[in-house]
């Protein structure tokens, strides 16, 4: 066969299906915020003007405003806003590794403005020979048009700046939000402080290119804008123990406030690259004095309030940027147990990222082992080991002690008063298994009452459960070690699988991965058919409810690409109510 010359082909993009695609990564609807608030800083802002409201001349829709006063756009850098991957100010060294102190590489952050009806923009900047340029543009119905299978076009008008101040204001009308909730004033607030280059770490490491910038924000709910200073907002220093000991006695530590930094941190086998350390020690006072946003004993929570544990913890850092919380990294250092003492964070300049920011994802596994290496042993050996730090433990071990010792007889008075309350409104229920004497039964009210009533289930009726215990364990919630009843060899390593107590079962499972986990044990399950539970490495599983024979199923299926098992889920609740017609019931006084 006579074959032609050699020819050569360009691969094409399709620009409406990239478009679309990138917007549509962009799942968190504050991120339009995030990326405004980096543009404005990467082009010298010092004041950033941000205002979120409804339009009720138009059917109530969120319109988003935001202005700057930094060098506005010339020429070439409103052809890049609407652009793809367009980023006028990146600068990168011969091998490709961006330089200097600018946010956007990608081109994509605009993007996260086109979830809308209309984008209007206007701007006054000096272009390179001196003059100013105004430009007022709009696109129309960008999200619309893409999902048609079109790029939407722009339009604009232009003409001499008349040597007024630059800026750019931003107004996205009929903005795309499932719900207007998280454009609330305080959660704006808190995503701002925490998720977008003003909550940026890197005050703590003496880096002030945006010390003093102020962002003049007024959310939803909000009658007036609210001034927002650059950086990440960290408690003030508490850690005079002896000062605190007089102040609040015992309690001290929920007030003491220490901190570690270690900019500049080389990576074993990277020598080109570095990673920046902030870490923070914070009692659970300390953080609520300085964070209204957690949930707090004696006030009722709002919607928009978090717990400690859910915010808390090591966060990965790009640019001085914290990546969402489900993005920590907090088991490089510490337990579960310990995870909420810290308020820390970790940066690095050469983690790739996801287009949506949203993951580190991207970044070559063996750089993130070597990484977590570094982090690891410097938590251990420079901030476990220094002085502060263990003289914290010594105070925190003798206050435990001298707790125990100074226990008084009016306390356990108190505390016996107190059990006996909680004891006669607990339910029972009595059960009497075949030959066996009449035992009672107290519904559990922690993980480890559910234990204990599972332990007396399982001797009472051994094969009501699908496994056989092997070991039991403490250290990490309260879990145990099980063989499967269809295991062949008996007790060996290959056959060993986790059960987990719980006394309900949560969308969050923070205790054990998914990976070799046999079945979980609860009192309780709130959850509805479908729900979502994630693990300890976040990856998650569809819990599926369905009716036997003779007894509800509770499963977590595994993902139909892997070859793992589905995980039982044993809801005593109610399978000791099917199977073996136990019912309680509130104790009779």
């Amino acid at each position: 066969m006579q074959l032609s010359e050699q020819k050569t082909g360009i691969p094409e993009v399709k620009a409406d299906r990239s478009f679309l695609e990138i917007v549509e990564n962009f799942t968190d609807p504050r991120e339009a915020l995030r990326e405004a608030i980096s543009n404005a800083l990467d082009w010298s802002a010092s004041t950033i003007k941000i205002k979120v409201y409804e339009d009720a001349r138009a059917n109530r829709e969120l319109v988003i405003k935001i202005w700057d006063n930094g060098l506005g756009l010339t020429r070439e850098r409103f052809v890049a806003f609407w652009n793809l991957a367009d980023s006028p100010g990146l600068q990168t060294d011969e091998f490709g590794r961006k330089l200097g102190p600018m946010v956007g590489e990608k081109g994509h952050g605009t993007k996260t403005f086109w979830k809308c009806r209309q984008i209007e923009v206007e701007s006054i900047a000096r272009e390179e020979d001196g003059s100013d340029w105004r430009v007022l543009g709009e696109m129309r119905e960008p999200i619309h048009t893409l999902k048609q299978g079109k790029v939407p076009n722009y339009e604009y008008v232009e003409g001499p700046g008349q040597g007024k101040e630059t800026f750019t204001e931003v107004t996205i009308k009929g903005y795309h939000a499932h719900s207007h909730e998280v454009f609330r004033h305080e959660t704006l607030k808190d995503y701002i402080q925490w998720f977008t280059k003003f909550g940026s770490i890197e005050l703590e490491l003496q880096i002030d290119t945006h010390k003093g910038k102020v962002i003049e924000l007024q959310g939803l709910g909000q009658a007036d804008p609210e001034p927002i200073l650059f950086g990440h907002p960290f408690p003030p220093l508490s850690n005079n123990i002896k000062q605190l000991e007089k102040q609040y006695q015992d309690t001290w530590p929920r007030y003491y406030v220490n901190k570690w930094v270690f900019p500049s941190v080389p990576i074993d086998g990277y020598p080109g690259s570095r990673i920046d350390i902030v870490f923070y020690l914070e009692g659970d006072s300390a953080k609520r004095q300085h964070n209204t946003m957690l949930t707090r004993p004696g006030r009722p929570p709002e919607r928009w309030h978090y717990t400690v544990s859910s915010r808390y913890g090591l966060y990965v850092c790009k640019d001085w940027i914290p990546l969402p919380a489900s993005q920590r990294v907090s088991e490089w250092v510490a337990k579960k147990s310990e995870w909420t003492l810290y308020h820390a964070f970790v940066n690095c300049q050469d983690f790739e990222l996801t287009a949506n920011r949203g993951s580190i994802g991207n970044t070559d596994r063996d750089f993130l082992i070597k990484v977590q290496e570094a982090v690891e042993n410097l938590f251990q050996t420079q901030i476990k080991k220094s002085q502060e730090y263990q003289i914290y433990d010594e105070e925190i071990e003798f206050t435990e002690r001298r707790s125990v010792v100074e226990r008084t007889e009016e306390e356990e008075k108190t505390d016996l008063e107190k059990r006996h309350y909680h004891a006669k409104k607990k339910r029972i229920a009595q059960y009497k298994a075949p030959q066996r004497p009449s035992v009672l039964l107290v519904e559990p009210r922690q993980e480890a009452e559910v234990l204990i009533l599972f332990s007396v289930i399982k001797a009472l009726r051994p094969n009501l459960f699908e496994f056989e215990i092997v070991d039991y364990s403490t250290s990490r919630g309260i879990d145990a070690l099980c063989i499967l009843e269809s295991a062949q060899g008996g007790l060996q390593k290959g056959n060993l699988r986790y059960v987990e107590f719980k006394r309900a079962l949560t969308h969050e499972f923070r205790d054990h991965t998914f990976a070799r986990l046999a079945a979980i044990v609860c009192w309780e399950c709130n959850l509805e058919n479908g729900a979502k539970v994630r693990d300890l490495a976040g990856r998650e599983r569809i819990l599926q409810i369905s009716k036997s024979e003779d007894h509800t199923v509770y499963m977590l299926l595994a993902p139909p690409e892997l070859p793992a098992n589905n995980i039982k889920v044993y809801v005593l609740k109610e399978y000791l109510k099917e199977k073996l017609g136990v019912s309680f019931k509130t104790r009779s006084t």
